[in-house]
């Protein structure tokens, strides 16, 4: 499986680790640590041509600026393996650059997770997931639905990402947003 994502700023990501350590200790959820870091994803697939990926994404980083997004309270995506997240808000400088991912990964891909396509994206911080029971979750809201949770969250980077290199989730490689990019 590989991902392209973006990490968050420093200041977001403690927030979103101090979050982690309240589910780990008051829920005993553990498996979000296998996580690279708090990180926004883009794309997922289960083969993906790195070379040509790191390829666009070097042009892509080098003519988009930093973006800018916001995180209001919390949401659960439902289902056989729930996910418990943070949704981040929308800026058209987001979804033009998810599109441009997509379009450009277009050959590079194959067996991508639909859910991540332009046209079912939500974009969000996940805080627990493969773990997550019916108890757990309960646990889950009760530990932090109460807190209000209202942050700006700055993306600067692309990386990607692969669960086939251990360590799990290795970075093959960063691409930094320009500030002298065109303007989002």
């Amino acid at each position: 499986m590989y991902a392209i994502i973006s990490e968050l700023d420093p200041e977001a990501s403690l927030v979103v680790k101090d979050l982690w350590n309240k589910l780990r200790e008051a829920c005993n959820l553990m498996a979000i640590y296998e996580l690279p870091t708090p990180h926004l994803t883009w794309l997922t697939a289960e083969e993906l041509d790195v070379t040509a990926v790191e390829r666009f994404l070097a042009d892509l980083s080098n003519n988009t600026q930093p973006l800018t997004s916001f995180i209001f309270g919390f949401g659960i995506f439902s289902g056989d393996r729930p996910v418990f997240y943070m949704p981040l808000v929308k800026s058209q400088a987001m979804i033009d650059l998810h599109k441009e991912i997509w379009r450009q990964s277009t050959g590079l891909i194959k067996n991508e997770n639909r859910y991540y396509s332009p046209n079912f994206w939500l974009p969000h911080i996940t805080l627990a997931i493969n773990d997550i029971t019916k108890e757990s979750l309960a646990c889950a809201l009760k530990a932090v639905a109460f807190e209000t949770v209202e942050m700006q969250v700055i993306f600067n980077n692309l990386l990607v990402v692969s669960q086939q290199d251990l360590p799990a989730n290795m970075a093959n490689k960063r691409f930094q947003l320009s500030d002298k990019g065109v303007k989002s």
